[in-house]
């Protein structure tokens, strides 16, 4: 069995014979092949995997049997670069697609930090579906596109809708949280927060619904285990041709914390009661929680699925987490993207501290 002795072996994939063949794996659907790349779907696992643009050179060779020696062959002989300079191509490739578990090759197991990496990637979250759609994805059906006139009305109301919500919410949490106790009404904020989840996942539905996506399941998710919150399974969205309409379905629930944060901003600056202006302002202060929390691109959230609609770099977190544990530079393409993945970091420890800070102020409103 013959063993490459150079780049395979560099990307840690020396289990791999550089000379026998290798497949996508059993399951493994090629969505698209587009500009942006290609698009693969795990049916077992329900998960996408959205893939560079040069994988539009490689995976169609991979829907048969390949060997690693024959694809670096084709790139040298097609592009005229030195075999070594393929072979290192091949191999970072396949051990990307090893990694991801999309080849008919077990992965390989990782490293103490690589599997550090893993866990704060893989967030445990199990799930109690209360809905499932087991019909094959299908195919959105276009809609005709909005005229510009149109469409810039509708995102000038947006804009100002959003901005008179932040408004009103800051302004309420700066003037009235803690002004009084909640006392008994403090048993009433989280039964308003969990409404609030249900209608922030219903907005993510129907935008679905609207652009003809397949829901696969509608139910309750546990962060960790112990954090309920519903759930809307929206992954059939990133069959949606271009990235506007994965990024309108993405974005309608942070616009319904937006809007709801704004009306309990208003009743807080105009209820007559003080217990209700308490209240309001509470919940004012954890819907705009709720909304960092959602922008957030650190955890699997809105803000990190809106990073990978607007840029079309999936599996972003992941591949950021991996590289700045481990520092492996073996399957991050250019220096850019190390920098882009050392500012993400940056900025997700900032975020992370306002975090703090605003659920102490929070705690401070719920206790008087």
């Amino acid at each position: 069995m013959a063993r490459h002795d150079g780049s395979l072996r560099r990307a840690d994939d020396a289990s791999l014979a550089w000379d026998l063949p290798v497949s996508l794996a059993s399951g493994i659907e090629v969505c698209a092949e587009d500009e942006n790349g290609v698009l693969l779907f795990d049916s077992d696992s329900g998960k996408y995997f959205q893939l560079g643009r040069s994988s539009r050179l490689l995976i169609p060779r991979l829907r048969e049997s390949v060997s690693p020696h024959e694809l670096s062959q084709d790139i040298s002989d097609r592009f005229q670069v030195p075999l070594t300079r393929a072979e290192e191509t091949v191999s970072r490739f396949l051990s990307e697609l090893r990694g991801l578990g999309v080849l008919n090759v077990e992965p390989v197991r990782a490293e103490r930090r690589g599997r550090l990496a893993r866990a704060l990637a893989d967030i445990p979250m199990p799930r109690l579906v209360l809905l499932r759609d087991t019909s094959a994805p299908r195919a959105p059906r276009p809609r005709a596109p909005l005229r510009p006139l149109t469409r810039n009305a509708l995102l000038t109301v947006l804009a100002l809708v959003v901005t008179l919500s932040i408004t009103m919410a800051a302004l309420a949490v700066t003037h009235r949280t803690g002004t009084a106790p909640l006392g008994l009404a403090a048993a009433l904020l989280p039964l308003i927060l969990v409404a609030h989840l249900a209608i922030h996942e219903l907005g993510h539905y129907l935008a679905c619904r609207h652009y003809g996506v397949v829901v696969r399941e509608v139910g309750v998710a546990f962060f960790f285990g112990i954090l309920p919150r519903p759930y809307v399974d929206r992954s059939h969205a990133y069959r949606l041709p271009g990235r506007a309409s994965l990024l309108a379905i993405t974005m309608a629930g942070p616009v319904v914390d937006v809007v709801n944060s704004g009306i309990a901003g208003a009743i807080a600056l105009t209820a007559d009661d003080p217990g209700v202006r308490a209240l309001a302002a509470a919940v004012a202060n954890a819907l705009l929680l709720a909304l960092l929390h959602n922008l957030n691109p650190f955890m699997p959230s809105d803000g990190l699925h809106a990073l990978e609609a607007a840029t079309g770099h999936h599996a972003f977190r992941r591949r950021a987490i991996t590289y700045l544990l481990t520092r492996d530079r073996r399957n991050v393409a250019g220096p850019w993207l190390r920098r882009l993945y050392v500012c993400y970091g940056v900025l997700a420890l900032g975020y992370l501290g306002v975090l703090v800070l605003l659920v102490g102020r929070l705690f401070t409103a719920v206790g008087g």
